[in-house]
């Protein structure tokens, strides 16, 4: 819908007799303001990444002790491996539990050196003072038990036989050095929050990160989310280690035993986003709108004859607000909160200017908020053009007359584009007062037209410079209507 100023009633009536004349209308002047990225505070700086490496980059010492069954015993035999005493015989019940440190081989089940051998191999909870838990392997007629944990030292697991007896076990005392391979894990913890970020950095180089998003934001999927950054970062498969994870862990272990890696890790608090707002005028702007950009209840308004210089003046004057901070985009003024997490409040508005004043020396403009004229009905659509025409008939009997029309006639400000009778009335009233509007042609006397052009505007000005108006600017406004009005 167009927009156009009061007085339309007149241009309504204009439209109904000349068809020729078209109303004074702006284009629909818009300006909106829309909150493009939201507030959000910082988040909680407390998240953690602890990074823990098993001895690094060395061959761990163990201790090995290997029973070999030859043959099956024909009379009880004491078996004495750490701190567990095994009875071979073949009355008792097999029992492979040597957490009370006591448990039976039956030879009437386990009837072959391979079958003792195997069950000697499912014992649990064997250890041995100063070395801890043992670990059992083996295979055919061998069963070797090897420390668990870290030895600064090789010593001999503990291991005896009983003598006298046609069981015959061989012994073999081993120490030395066996590879271990690294393992270090990244342990995710504390507050973790959508958008915090965690780094890994491994040799390669395999540099990998993970953002937090709302829907993965427990430790156990951000471990998860890692270790698939990770496995996708560029030369992960050559790389000399694997990566697992383990509830909320990220677990690297060696590719070669004895051979080490290096790892760093570190996470990145959520730092929060600044609020933006965009304000957007119409592309088809002009000096007859005002355009105001208002942040926290302060408003700061410019206009100007082109887009590209309304969104300059706009961002020179939005630039006084401590609030923001803005830019001009090309399209648009972008303003960012001055500080993060602080939000502000954001509207746009557009006004209608029209430029009046009182004769004399300092009057100004005043500034009407534009209005769209609208209908409800037929009749009421007639009724204001019936009013009209009565006004026109009346215009035109003045014009008619070849006298010049009394002040009463103009109702509304005239400017460059206005087209209607009151225009014709006005060059008629100046072409006969001296200040001709044109020598010959549209605009000379007898050929006045409707419409208001550069020469209509000089006219006037020169008229207004001779009595005194200011500004002499060629715009007939309310000081024009005033003076002539206590003139005619």
């Amino acid at each position: 819908m167009n927009k156009t100023r009061i007085g339309a009633t007149l241009v309504l009536a204009a439209f109904a007799v000349f068809a020729a004349a078209p109303a004074l209308v702006y284009a629909d002047a818009t300006f909106t303001a829309a909150v493009t990225v939201g507030n959000t505070a910082p988040g909680v700086n407390d998240q953690t990444d602890a990074t823990t490496p098993t001895q690094a980059n060395v061959a761990e010492t163990k201790a090995t002790r290997t029973i070999t069954v030859n043959s099956v015993p024909t009379v009880p035999v004491t078996l004495t491996i750490g701190t567990c005493v095994i009875t071979v015989s073949s009355a008792p019940a097999a029992d492979a539990d040597c957490s009370n440190n006591n448990a039976t081989i039956a030879t009437s089940t386990d009837t072959t050196a391979a079958a003792i051998a195997a069950r000697i191999r499912t014992f649990t909870g064997l250890s041995d003072t100063g070395h801890g838990a043992l670990t059992i392997g083996g295979s055919g007629s061998t069963a070797s038990f090897t420390t668990t944990g870290t030895e600064t030292s090789a010593t001999p697991i503990t291991a005896t036989l009983s003598t006298g007896s046609d069981f015959t076990l061989t012994t073999v005392n081993t120490t030395g050095v066996i590879p271990v391979a690294q393992i270090n894990t990244v342990t995710i913890g504390g507050t973790v929050e959508t958008g915090d970020t965690y780094t890994v950095h491994l040799p390669g180089p395999v540099d990998a990160s993970y953002t937090v998003i709302s829907s993965d934001n427990t430790t156990s999927k951000i471990a998860n989310g890692l270790r698939t950054a990770i496995l996708a970062s560029a030369g992960y498969g050559s790389q000399a280690f694997t990566a697992a994870t383990s509830t909320n862990t990220v677990v690297f272990t060696a590719k070669t035993a004895g051979t080490g890696f290096t790892q760093t890790s570190g996470t990145t608090n959520y730092p929060g986003i600044t609020e933006q707002a965009t304000f957007t005028p119409n592309t088809d702007v002009d000096t007859h709108h005002n355009y105001l950009i208002t942040i926290n209840g302060t408003s700061y308004s410019a206009n100007a004859g082109s887009l590209s210089d309304l969104l300059a003046n706009l961002l020179s004057a939005v630039n006084a607000s401590s609030a923001v901070s803005c830019s001009n985009t090309g399209s648009a003024v972008l303003c960012s909160s001055s500080v993060q997490g602080t939000s502000f409040t954001a509207a746009a508005g557009v006004s209608l200017i029209h430029s009046s004043g009182n004769s004399g020396g300092g009057g100004g403009g005043s500034t009407h908020t534009t209005t769209t004229v609208t209908t409800t009905s037929n009749s009421s659509v007639q009724d204001q053009i019936n009013a009209a025409l009565a006004k026109v008939k009346a215009l035109q009997a003045q014009l008619g007359t070849g006298g010049a029309p009394v002040s009463a006639a103009f109702s509304s400000d005239l400017t460059i584009g206005s087209n209607s009778l009151d225009v014709k009335a006005l060059q008629v009233w100046l072409n006969s007062h001296g200040f001709t509007v044109s020598a010959s042609g549209a605009g000379s006397m007898g050929n006045e037209t409707t419409t208001f052009g550069g020469l209509t505007k000089a006219a006037l000005a020169k008229f207004q410079a001779s009595v005194g108006i200011s500004p002499a600017a060629g715009y007939f406004g309310a000081k024009t209507r005033a003076y002539l009005a206590a003139h005619s």
